[in-house]
């Protein structure tokens, strides 16, 4: 059954105002065509999640969309310090956001135990650390502290995460939700599985038989998916593997905008509200800063090294 649908459409029927929401894009593939769709639907009270958070995590806070976020890191990568995560807390401005903190490991291991139906993951990273003396919005539930029954020592048990929506953005798709990846993989398959449904966006749409021929790529089972989106260019302006690469210069564009209220109410009204879908998008980047810097993000084609399927 085919679940193409814009990403207008997606948005609207499946994230909700007070969801759970993880956001896939572990340096790689950041799903900011969704992303910009939430901020023009104006969503509202989400917790958010990923380890590695970035600009997209940044702009969502900045925008309205945050209650509540479960957190690893959050940065602007070269440009230092997230602006908008920033005042928010520091400020409350525009209001002031929940953050529960954890590592980069536990992080993901407790997305893992949600897409495995566990209910937690035991940890060391966590153990006499500073993050085990602060909690904030879960409370008790942060993490629990036992001894091992095996050798004694301690160790941090952490919950397990079942988001009600995960979104992430792909290299390729068939209709039905099949997903795959390739390069950087981070967190994204487990905090896809772990969530109730999964929203797909990707760079292009394959056959299914495309997908049988290469299975090992394929982070999310169609079974998992509500919705696919064909978006090109919908991880812009981070990088999606053999499609195309860091955009430095949007980024640092960003970086300045972000710097006040003004620049990011400008930002926003510019790059998300004035423009419908991530096709316009395209066309008033090109208008602005010309086709031969859009042609410079185009990954080249390379083959990788071949691998035979055969029985």
């Amino acid at each position: 059954m085919s679940k193409l649908m814009t990403m207008e459409e997606a948005i609207s029927q499946n994230v909700h105002d007070g969801d759970f929401v993880y956001i896939g894009g572990y340096v790689c593939r950041p799903p900011f065509g969704a992303i910009h769709e939430i901020i023009r639907q104006k969503k509202r009270d989400l917790t958010i999640t990923r380890s590695n958070a970035a600009d997209d995590f940044d702009l969502l806070i900045g925008a309205g969309c945050v209650k509540r976020f479960i957190s690893t890191f959050i940065s602007l990568g070269l440009y230092g310090l997230a602006r908008c995560y920033r005042r928010s807390l520091e400020k409350g401005i525009p209001h002031k956001i929940e953050v529960e903190e954890y590592t980069n490991l536990s992080l993901p291991m407790m997305l893992m135990a949600g897409a495995m139906g566990m209910p937690f993951m035991p940890v060391k990273d966590m153990v006499g650390t500073d993050l085990m003396k602060i909690r904030s919005f879960m409370g008790e539930n942060k993490y629990k502290q036992i001894d091992s029954p095996f050798d004694g020592k301690p160790v941090v048990l952490v919950p397990a995460l079942n988001p009600d929506v995960g979104i992430i953005h792909v290299q390729q798709a068939d209709e039905s939700g099949n997903a795959q990846v390739w390069g950087i993989g981070g967190d994204c398959k487990w905090g896809a599985n772990a969530s109730k449904k999964v929203i797909v966006s990707c760079e292009r749409i394959v056959s299914r038989d495309t997908i049988g021929k290469d299975p090992s790529r394929t982070i999310v089972p169609d079974f998992k998916v509500a919705a696919v989106v064909e978006e090109p260019f919908g991880a812009h302006p981070g990088y999606t593997p053999g499609f195309y690469d860091v955009d430095f210069s949007f980024g640092y564009v960003y970086q300045q905008a972000s710097n006040t209220v003004e620049g990011l109410d400008a930002f926003l009204e510019e790059w998300v509200f004035g423009v419908k879908d991530r096709t316009e998008y395209v066309q008033k980047y090109i208008e602005k800063f010309g086709y031969s810097q859009f042609r410079k993000l185009q990954a080249k084609f390379d083959y990788g090294y071949p691998v035979s399927y055969a029985y």
